[in-house]
């Protein structure tokens, strides 16, 4: 039986390959955000476009990892995993920096997906390396730390961006960005990676290979209900998510108080990823369920105020938000690591981005709805209805896995 001081992030990164691997996903994971501000203000200060070009660019940064990711993955797992990740990340920093020159709104938007084609690729790759780089006992510890780095890259990434743009050009920031990744395959190039086993059974067709991922899940009950779980759960967050501005002005909050509910809600993913790291390893669908229950019954509480017209301060709402945000979190690296523990390593990078490309379709279908839901009966009732959902799921998920 392992000691606690073993099984924390101590313990991780005393080991040499996981820990390479962490400070390789540092620049990469940042890359992906840092010129987040720099296209928007390309596209809409400096070329004048409206919502159709923006939607399209939301569009371009998701639609990759529903289309291109489930069959990049095939090849993913059957090429090595240090030279996936080596030309990955070679491949973001050559889009990125032909983003510097472009001159049309378009070929940046098709710039944006090509690089969201070549980190769907990126993604489970890394998954793959973590598994075959990572003690079993460790696993969970390996997941919150990658979750931290990323959502730390998501609130600081913009950020910076933004900051950088206040005295460089877009141009100067994708440039620099494009260094970031080089210096994550200057990084990688010191990666070493155990060779995976062969498959068990031979290959067949493309097609037959593309669906082995979501065939994982069919064989696997556990791996089922985590999908299952994480694909209604992230549903029900992006119901009221990109309502949180009206959420805040109902209650008669500024614009500076939005932007500290969201730094307040990235602050908690934050946490929320560090703490589930540690506590999601022995009993991940426990977790994710009782994390459904609490987070959802404050989703709720939250929205009957504002249906309500109850004035709350200002503190309260950050940390209602603070929940939210590690709720998510809180949910995400318990289902990652029961992908780990349950998927056999010849196929681990499908079965990770066929998860992937489900959640990101429960995702991309939520906000309509949330917003039919707000227009026609208000802002508190999209984070009623999904509070609500959230606490089944978390209900219903807890009843199934006590099932025998």
């Amino acid at each position: 039986m392992t000691t606690k001081s073993q099984d924390g992030y101590r313990a991780l990164l005393g080991l040499k390959q996981p820990r390479r691997l962490a400070l390789a996903c540092i620049p990469a994971d940042f890359s992906d955000w840092l010129d987040y501000a720099a296209v928007v203000a390309l596209l809409v200060y400096t070329w004048g476009q409206g919502p159709v070009v923006l939607a399209i660019f939301a569009l371009a940064l998701t639609l990759p990892y529903v289309l291109v990711g489930p069959i990049l993955a095939v090849f993913v797992d059957r090429a090595p995993l240090v030279r996936v990740l080596f030309i990955t990340n070679l491949g973001r920093a050559l889009a990125t920096l032909a983003f510097a020159f472009t001159g049309s709104p378009f070929v940046l938007l098709a710039l944006v997906f090509a690089r969201g084609c070549i980190d769907s690729a990126f993604t489970p790759a890394r998954q793959g390396a973590l598994q075959a780089t990572t003690p079993d006992h460790l696993v969970g510890a390996a997941q919150g730390m990658h979750q931290a780095i990323n959502q730390t890259s998501k609130i600081a990434g913009p950020a910076i961006g933004g900051l950088l743009l206040a005295f460089w050009p877009a141009q100067g920031v994708f440039l620099f960005n494009a260094a970031l990744s080089f210096v994550a395959v200057a990084i990688i190039l010191t990666l070493k990676v155990p060779e995976r086993p062969e498959p068990a059974t031979p290959p067949g067709t493309f097609l037959k290979e593309a669906m082995a991922g979501l065939s994982e899940f069919k064989r696997s009950r556990r791996l089922l209900i985590a999908l299952i779980f994480s694909a209604c759960a992230y549903f029900a967050f992006f119901l009221y998510d990109a309502l949180i501005a009206l959420l805040a002005a109902g209650f008669g909050f500024n614009e500076t108080a939005y932007g500290f509910s969201i730094s307040a809600s990235g602050l908690g993913g934050l946490l929320g990823a560090l703490i589930a790291g540690r506590l999601a390893q022995s009993r991940p669908m426990l977790s994710m369920s009782l994390a459904a229950v609490i987070a959802g019954s404050i989703t709720i509480a939250i929205a009957l105020a504002a249906l309500f017209g109850a004035n709350i301060p200002l503190i309260l709402f950050l940390v209602v938000l603070g929940f939210m945000g590690g709720a998510t979190a809180f949910m995400l690296v318990p289902y990652r690591t029961i992908v780990q523990t349950e998927t056999p390593p010849d196929r681990i990078a499908r079965v990770f981005a066929s998860g992937e490309a489900v959640i990101t379709c429960a995702m991309l279908s939520a906000p309509l709805i949330g917003s039919a839901i707000a227009t026609r009966f208000g802002t508190g009732a999209a984070f009623l209805v999904g509070g609500a959902l959230v606490v089944l799921l978390g209900l219903v998920t807890l009843a199934s896995t006590r099932r025998p």
